[in-house]
């Protein structure tokens, strides 16, 4: 793309700068760039996404059937999704500070695609309707229900695609939900209900020190949310990805989408964990922590924002070990699997 075609929009009085080419709604440009905009449908409908223009030039791309009333016009409000720049901007807009106070929303959404990687791991794709996109931050989850059987699971996609949503599904019996995706009783184009988002695994976006990421197994799925998103944002933290699995396979599941981190990335440090692990039968989860635990560098972790996604007795006794070691309680951001 030519540098003439690219605009920089400047949110006012925040520290916030984000390039929108003239082709591209400012919705979805601010949205590449991790910001948490308000919106809803994307598509005109909703009016979720409105701002003021302070300076510059914008174009209408698309039809919007929301009507802004006069006193709307008149205060040069728009609908970032139906624009595009044909200027550097300034706009006045409100960002979602908090997780807590995105709604919780209900939504229909259809099986875009199940796709296997193996006999117990399934990468489920769900896209919203264009009517109604999943508003959310990185590292949520949300409620999947089908047909009266309910389970919970973390969003393993960037907030960037709220109509195309990623799980990462693992074949478990105390899992319904997981059983009809294994047994094919859930196919493509089922409708699936969502409510979410849930939780507060969210990343300390102002935060300048180093990241750690810590993920068991399918605890993958809320880290590479989390890990993309501060892609998007650009943050130039340096990220520590540590990844444990059972050894008794080869490597974790998704290895090599982890490894390509490394091309986007100029500070960034990818570890496999192999533990002792059986998921056929009952296993120590102190010992799983404490094999954790020692692969891990301390004098980054020490030093860093460390962020967690295992099973909530992993959980417990790998924050006591790190805890006991040095780590404020303030570091540590966990989430059980």
């Amino acid at each position: 793309m030519n540098h003439s075609d690219l605009y920089q929009v400047k949110l006012q009085g925040q520290e916030k700068l984000f390039e929108c080419a003239h082709s591209d709604s400012i919705l979805d440009g601010g949205l590449r760039h991790g910001l948490s905009m308000r919106y809803e449908c994307s598509n005109g409908t909703c009016g979720a996404c409105k701002a003021k223009l302070v300076k510059g030039d914008i174009k209408k791309i698309k039809h919007h059937d929301y009507a802004l009333t006069a006193k709307e016009i008149d205060n040069q409000e728009f609908l970032m999704c139906c624009h595009a720049p044909s200027s550097n901007l300034e706009l006045e807009l409100d960002l979602i500070g908090d997780v807590r106070l995105i709604p919780l929303q209900k939504i229909q959404t259809k099986i875009k695609d199940i796709r296997f990687v193996n006999e117990n791991m399934a990468i489920v794709s769900l896209r919203t309707p264009r009517s109604k996109n999943l508003q959310f931050m990185a590292g949520q989850d949300v409620e999947l229900n089908f047909k009266g059987v309910v389970s919970r699971y973390p969003i393993a996609s960037c907030p960037c695609h709220g109509m195309e949503l990623e799980f990462h599904i693992r074949n478990l019996d105390i899992d319904e939900f997981s059983k009809l995706i294994f047994s094919h009783k859930i196919k493509d184009k089922d409708k699936v209900d969502l409510t979410g988002p849930k939780g507060v695994f969210v990343l300390k976006e102002t935060s300048d020190k180093p990241m750690v990421f810590i993920a068991w197994d399918g605890g993958f799925a809320p880290i590479r949310s989390l890990v993309e998103h501060a892609f998007s944002l650009e943050m130039p933290n340096p990220i520590y990805f540590y990844w444990a699995y059972p050894s008794v396979e080869p490597h974790p599941y998704f290895d090599n989408h982890a490894q390509s981190w490394n091309a986007v990335m100029d500070d960034y440090y990818y570890q496999p964990i192999a533990c002792e692990f059986d998921r056929n039968s009952h296993n120590d989860c102190h010992k799983v922590a404490k094999q954790i635990y020692d692969s891990l560098n301390h004098d980054i972790v020490n030093q860093s924002e460390v962020y967690i996604s295992a099973p909530a007795e992993v959980l417990i006794y790998l924050g006591e070990f790190l805890l006991e070691n040095g780590l404020n309680d303030t570091q540590l951001i966990a989430s059980p699997i």
